[in-house]
């Protein structure tokens, strides 16, 4: 299967490892995070007021997913160790619609520690499976011939869906 990806950080692009069976995503820019910090919400009078630090971190690329195929992203094992961070909605789920040039992939994560992420760090990885919605051939398809083939574009040829987290019932 290939797969169109389209960098908007050189520094981003991913490879396969051979020691593992997910992918590594670095970040595109430096990012900082403070420690939480408490007592700021209503002029500081509930002592169980605590604020974390939360950012979107971007990971320098977009991907057209073939149609019924999805990308499950999950921090790496030392994301916490390293940088005191957690994923704020223990997976992410980017399906095949977030595919446009600019539906540029994101981690969210909210820091338990003052750190810095440098441009480039490993700070996730992700996977690529048949939706819910795949048919029963595609998901038996996709057991014999689950090779992929990641190909560099200029251009992903698929409308935007509208930034990260868009996704409204219409």
């Amino acid at each position: 299967m290939k797969i169109k990806v389209k960098y908007h950080n050189p520094n981003c692009k991913f490879q396969f490892i051979s020691k593992g069976e997910w992918i590594d995503l670095r970040t595109s820019e430096t990012i900082y995070f403070e420690a939480p910090y408490a007592n700021t919400l209503n002029g500081g009078r509930n002592k169980r007021d605590v604020v974390f630090d939360f950012k979107l971190i971007p990971l320098g690329f977009a991907m057209k997913l073939p149609k019924d195929f999805e990308a499950q992203i999950v921090p790496r094992s030392s994301t916490y160790k390293s940088w005191g961070l957690v994923q704020t909605n223990s997976v992410g789920i980017i399906d095949s619609s977030y595919s446009g040039n600019n539906d540029i992939w994101k981690f969210p994560a909210i820091a338990y520690k003052n750190s810095c992420i440098l441009e480039g760090e490993r700070v996730c990885q992700f996977r690529i499976q048949p939706s819910q919605k795949a048919s029963v051939w595609t998901k038996i398809k996709w057991l014999f011939t689950n090779k992929i083939e990641f190909v560099e574009v200029d251009d992903l040829q698929s409308a935007d869906r509208g930034g990260f987290g868009t996704t409204k019932n219409n």
